[in-house]
């Protein structure tokens, strides 16, 4: 089901006051809000193809909410989508969003589509909405910078632990070339056959060819 602007009412949201005042006099009419994320995904993506805008997670529970920018909604909403890349990513920050979405599912939030603009002024009212919300999973207070962001203890720790973590031998191996080629690391083979890390690791694990290549872990041979 999808809310646009004329037929919004939150009154079901939620039982306490806090809520409702949170939702009703946030002086905000969103263009649209979405809901049944999982249910009307490909109807929100395609919606909003190419637009530059702000958007806002908002979650039903206690109305806590992240507020967004992107010079391509539906580009950064795939993401949002995919649970593997919000995974991926809290092995190198602490984003409070990335950890509610995938511990309460996307059936716990609405999305809202708070305008559309131009590129130019996409980071003035991103800001504008920052400062008038106050969202409360946003750890950057301003837009488009990382001011204010810190890694979580763990993070740093994993940082650090990276450092000093050897690599196993990797070898790629081209069928159409009959070449062979030795690499320190998954890391460093990943690289140099143009795919990212994630997957390379997930083609190693299944056990499948990619683009004509093989790929063989030694674990037991470690550079240091």
């Amino acid at each position: 089901m999808i809310i646009t602007r004329n037929v919004i009412k939150y009154k079901y949201i939620g039982k306490t006051n806090i809520i409702k005042k949170r939702f009703f006099f946030s002086n905000v009419k969103p263009l649209t809000v979405y809901n049944n994320l999982t249910l009307n995904k490909k109807h929100i993506i395609n919606e909003n193809k190419g637009k530059i805008g702000i958007y806002r997670w908002v979650n039903k529970s206690d109305g806590y909410s992240y507020i967004g920018s992107s010079s391509d909604i539906a580009s950064r909403l795939r993401k949002y989508y995919c649970l593997g890349y919000l995974n991926n990513k809290l092995l190198t920050c602490n984003s409070r969003i990335y950890k509610v979405l995938l511990e309460q599912n996307y059936s716990n939030f609405y999305l809202e589509i708070l305008e559309y603009c131009d590129k130019k002024s996409l980071i003035e009212r991103e800001q504008y909405y920052l400062d008038l919300l106050k969202p409360e999973y946003n750890i950057l207070k301003i837009a488009g910078s990382l001011l204010g962001f810190k890694h979580s203890n763990a993070t740093l720790v994993k940082f650090k632990s990276r450092v000093h973590k050897p690599g196993y031998l990797t070898f790629i191996t081209n069928s159409e070339s009959n070449t062979v080629r030795q690499y320190a690391s998954v890391r460093e083979a990943a690289k140099a056959t143009g795919i990212t890390h994630t997957t390379l690791l997930r083609y190693i694990k299944t056990n499948k060819n990619l683009k004509g290549i093989t790929v063989k872990v030694l674990k037991s041979s470690v550079i240091k």
